[in-house]
């Protein structure tokens, strides 16, 4: 089966003029792409079009046809509120009702993704966040999805609720970039580029796993990628592919010797990046990951816990307490 991605898109009153000009350009570039992709690699994808402004509705459903939701995107106005709730949730029944999983050379195989864009504030924040919710790890099977969707989120203009992207981003496994509409094209185009990275090296799961890889790859292509963006391009892609029992085997909870060890207390640390995350309290490590990350569970919500670097990338999100504040804090 193809690649299925569902293009999420903020159609409302503020992107009218150059916001949404440049929206049908990026789509545009990204579905050349795709085409091109197709015809060189035999790695077809089917693209649906959703898009929210005051109304949500699936405009295109999952297709190879690219002609055809090339003029759904062009043929787009904008106009009324962001209801990114609903728009999530259009998506969400597009991928339960048409979507599947591509097959890679080798046999790995790869789930769905939504790319969602935006230019500004949802009319409900907190039910924004629950969607992202169950498109994620902690909520795909209640809803019932074969497998967790992540989110890759754009946010464009000065006026972006980024601590909300980031949630997305991180509730979901994908990624988030924040910048002008002229950059919608970039963001597209390295998308559609992180596929063919995927099927190029779909044999050998080490080098999907290396950064140093990914950005020698986009580099190749043309592409100069800031770390941050690098980064979210190599989690979004972890989350697509589905892992195999022996891809499993380097990331079972082992302790590894140079990570807090199980059970530590911790707070952000040096190179944090995650917003309000972690309501500026203190957390638990509950795991240690094999991808220079370890996983920690906040106090505020144990419920639900984040992956961090503490190492990967030469970065550290967290560090540790020191050990009497690690048991004066236990014990309050």
């Amino acid at each position: 089966m193809p690649l299925d991605t569902v293009l999420c898109l903020d159609t409302s009153g503020s992107m009218n003029g150059r916001g949404m000009a440049e929206l049908k350009k990026g789509v545009r570039q990204f579905l050349l792409g795709v085409q091109e992709t197709a015809n060189k690699m035999n790695l077809r994808e089917n693209v649906a079009v959703v898009v929210f402004g005051g109304g949500a509705r699936i405009i295109q459903p999952l297709s190879g046809n690219y002609a055809t939701v090339l003029w759904s995107v062009d043929s787009l106005k904008a106009g009324g509120s962001t209801p990114m709730f609903e728009g999530l949730m259009e998506a969400m029944k597009e991928i339960l009702q048409h979507g599947g999983v591509l097959a890679l050379p080798g046999g790995r195989k790869m789930t769905p993704r939504v790319i969602l864009m935006t230019d500004g504030y949802p009319d409900d924040k907190e039910n924004v966040l629950k969607a992202a919710l169950s498109f994620g790890p902690a909520g795909w099977q209640a809803v019932g999805l074969p497998h967790p969707i992540p989110i890759a989120c754009v946010g464009c203009g000065d006026d972006v609720d980024r601590d909300l992207l980031q949630a997305i981003a991180k509730l979901t496994n994908g990624m988030y970039i924040l910048g002008d509409v002229s950059q919608l094209s970039e963001f597209f185009r390295r998308q559609m580029l992180l596929i063919r990275f995927a099927a190029q090296f779909s044999h050998d799961m080490q080098r999907l796993r290396d950064i140093m890889v990914l950005r020698q790859f986009m580099a190749k292509m043309g592409e100069s990628v800031d770390d941050d963006e690098l980064a979210g391009l190599k989690t979004l892609l972890l989350a697509m592919l589905l892992m195999s029992g022996d891809d499993d085997a380097d990331d079972e909870d082992d302790e590894r010797p140079n990570m807090p060890p199980l059970g530590s207390r911790v707070r952000r640390g040096r190179d944090w990046k995650w917003g309000m995350q972690d309501r500026m309290g203190v957390g638990t490590v509950v795991r240690h990951r094999s991808d220079g990350q370890l996983v920690v569970q906040w106090d505020y919500d144990d419920s639900t816990a984040y992956g961090y670097r503490f190492g990967a990338e030469g970065a550290r999100d967290v560090r540790k307490l020191p050990l009497e504040i690690h048991l004066f804090v236990k014990n309050v």
